[in-house]
């Protein structure tokens, strides 16, 4: 099976959004919130994917899809991909049969001060038609990114909604999921069971999977772009005083220029791989599976800080590490 391009965004954290351009999830891995519980490890994955559908006044139109056991891809009749593009974040665009024209972004907006991180959302339309509005239905878990999950009794559907954002807390063990977003919900509980990720499939790996839909977010795009912010956190005093749409703007333009910084793509890609570790820095040996790892943080320091100029963040590596020493040896793994 042919595997499609995947795309990637980290938050410094050592948590991540991950997936692949044609949207079906094929890696147990993949997920729109993959989030550190103890940065850079405890990866949790707590919001798994989305399926969006527009309304238009000639039909409905599902702009992503899901595979399911044993290999059926629904909805069927997904609308193709036809422009995606990673610079400076993912973006997708969909042109519908009816010619409506649909815009969406993905990036994470980091807050390393605060060591926290939010993935923003946004869809728009650049057509002139009239009446369109968006659904999007989140799927959760909240498992270790190396497990599975499946349908069980203990699943909190109940939602918390405060000052427009929306929490969930599937399980008393892991990070509560906060949705903030312009859109209204709709409750509308569903297991979507036996989700198969082909890639897991291939390598001989248990691949199938159930997730919660808790609701459908819904939105008119005639009104104003559909945004929507997946954070561990709660919102920020200085986010509530402001609409969702203008706090979705403010992260934009911050990362867009935090981005525009970098001397080049490959210095960009570069600090994808830095990551905070207490108080000091360390270095993700790969996505999605490794956290960060004595032997390859010392083998990429000289060309991720050394030759990019990072000096403090060279210096604090060793700091961090030099912490960990035992017998004159540095540990492989935390």
């Amino acid at each position: 099976m042919h595997s499609p391009t995947e795309w990637l965004e980290t938050d410094g954290l050592g948590g991540f959004a991950g997936g692949t351009v044609d949207g079906v999830r094929t890696r147990r891995y993949h997920g729109l919130l993959v989030a550190a519980a103890t940065p850079p490890t405890g990866r949790m994955l707590l919001v798994n994917g989305l399926d969006a559908e527009v309304m238009t006044p000639r039909g409905r139109f599902a702009l992503t899809a899901q595979r399911y056991a044993p290999d059926a891809v629904h909805p069927a009749d997904v609308v193709p991909v036809d422009a995606f593009t990673a610079e400076p974040w993912p973006t997708w665009r969909w042109r519908l049969p009816d010619g409506t024209t649909v815009v969406h972004e993905l990036f994470i907006a980091r807050v390393i001060a605060r060591a926290t991180s939010t993935v923003v959302l946004r869809w728009r339309q650049e057509s002139t038609e009239r009446g369109v509005m968006l659904g999007v239905r989140p799927y959760l878990s909240g498992r270790d990114y190396h497990a599975l999950h499946h349908e069980n009794p203990n699943f909190r559907w109940d939602c918390e909604e405060r000052d427009g954002t929306h929490r969930w807390q599937p399980y008393p063990d892991v990070p509560p999921v906060h949705v903030r977003t312009n859109g209204a919900r709709r409750d509308d509980a569903h297991w979507y069971r036996q989700v198969r990720y082909a890639e897991e499939l291939a390598r001989g790996f248990e691949c199938d999977e159930d997730v919660a839909a808790p609701c459908v977010f819904e939105y008119d795009l005639d009104a104003a772009d559909a945004v929507m912010m997946l954070s561990t956190h709660p919102t920020s005093r200085a986010d509530a005083a402001e609409s969702a749409v203008d706090t979705a703007a403010r992260h934009r333009r911050d990362e867009l220029a935090r981005r525009r910084a970098f001397a080049s793509p490959l210095h960009r890609a570069a600090d994808q791989y830095i990551v905070r570790r207490g108080a000091g820095t360390s270095i993700i040996a790969g996505y999605p599976w490794f956290t960060d790892w004595g032997r390859d943080t010392f083998i990429a320091m000289r060309g991720l800080c050394l030759t990019t100029g990072r000096l403090d963040d060279a210096r604090s590596m060793l700091v961090t590490w030099a912490g960990a020493i035992s017998q004159g040896m540095i540990p492989n793994r935390f």
